[in-house]
This record gives C-alpha cells, sequence and structure tokens, in this order.
C-alpha cells in the first residue's frame, strides 16, 4: 500500500522512528490525505504501508499526554464527508453529520498464545492502561478449543480505550481466530475524531 496525496504535516522521522503527532486537529493535510478523488465520492484516504515484511517503528503522540510505539504494517487515516446526520431506530445518532477522520494502525502479526497477551499487555502499558483486559483475552484462549467448529473460523478478541482527549477517541485491539494453529494474533491501534465542519 503506498502513499498517495500531499505530504503529511503531523508526521516527522527521527533515528528511524516514524512519528504521528495526533495532538493536531484532525485536518486532510495533519495527515496527508488526498482530496483529488471522483465527484460524489465520500471517503477519501490517506495510507502509509511497509515494504518490509517485518514492519517498522512507528509512535503515536496522543491528546491526553500518552504514548505508544508499535511495529506497524500499515498506518490508514480515512475522511468520511456526510452531508446530515443519521440515527437508528431508537432516534440515537449513529453517523454525525460534518467530516470523520478515523486512523487504523495495522502492526506485525504474531503467533503463539504468549507472543500475543505479552505484546498486548506492552501496549496497554505504554497507555497507562489497566490490564483487565488481559484476562478476558486469556480466558477466550484457554476456550479456543471448544469454540463450535462453524464458528471457529471468526476472529475473537478484546479491545480497551484510553480517556478520550481532544476530540479523539483512541485503543488498542487484538484478535486471534480459534482454528488457527499455532494461533496468529492481530494487534491494531483504533481512532476516530469527533466531526469537524465539511469544507
Amino acid at each position: 500500500m503506498s502513499h498517495r496525496g500531499p505530504e503529511p504535516t503531523a508526521r516527522s522521522s527521527e533515528n528511524g522512528i516514524e512519528t504521528w503527532d495526533l495532538t493536531v486537529p484532525p485536518s486532510v493535510e495533519a495527515f496527508g490525505i488526498d482530496t483529488d478523488v471522483p465527484d460524489g465520492a465520500r471517503t477519501r484516504v490517506g495510507a502509509y504501508g511497509s515494504e518490509a515484511a517485518g514492519g517498522r517503528p512507528v509512535r503515536f503522540l496522543l491528546p491526553g499526554g500518552e504514548q505508544v510505539r508499535v511495529q506497524a504494517t500499515q498506518v490508514i487515516f480515512d475522511a468520511l464527508d456526510n452531508a446530515q446526520e443519521m440515527k437508528d431506530a431508537s432516534g440515537e445518532v449513529v453517523l454525525p453529520k460534518g467530516r470523520l477522520f478515523h486512523l487504523r494502525v495495522n502492526t506485525v502479526p504474531v503467533a503463539g498464545a504468549k507472543a500475543g497477551v505479552d505484546g498486548y499487555r506492552d501496549v496497554l502499558r505504554q497507555l497507562d492502561l489497566p490490564d483487565t483486559s488481559v484476562g478476558e483475552l486469556e480466558e477466550k484462549i484457554a476456550s479456543a478449543d471448544a469454540v463450535d467448529p462453524v464458528d471457529a473460523s471468526q476472529r475473537v478478541g478484546v479491545e480497551a480505550g484510553v480517556p478520550k482527549a481532544g476530540g479523539l477517541d483512541f485503543g488498542p485491539s487484538t484478535s486471534f481466530r480459534p482454528n488457527d494453529d499455532p494461533l496468529l494474533f492481530t494487534l491494531r491501534l483504533n481512532g476516530a475524531w469527533d466531526p469537524v465542519p465539511t469544507p
């Protein structure tokens, strides 16, 4: 996955570590999102992939003062323009009006229960989050053999989140398929910003 678009102003590099400053207001300029898209397209993407199989060290600075570093294979931002608020049957807003920015970070998958738990626990520690979801992950790993074979190909996992700050919801998640042998864990970081006005 190669990047198309302007050079992102929120990205810097020092001593071989790619750093994203997520404390800045979300914008297409900050995240290098290409706005030269076909008429009618609501979603614009800024994507940064790794050429090396082992990913690259990437650090994220968060509005609450936390930071986290992972070995990332892909860093993907998107901007979705939504002209009107959308609600579900109960009246709850499911998609607010405005420009919505999202972030997904994929990391290098790891094999084996110990590696999966250790990697997730390390990210929780970096973000100063409680490790209660580690116990939930360990329970799901322990019961992997008992999952119905029909459902065993579906991913199961856990997630956590840092306290919302600067309009950003951010947190890690990890998941695996119970029928993998050995179990292969996919750690992700996910972010979503409060909507900003559509230009």
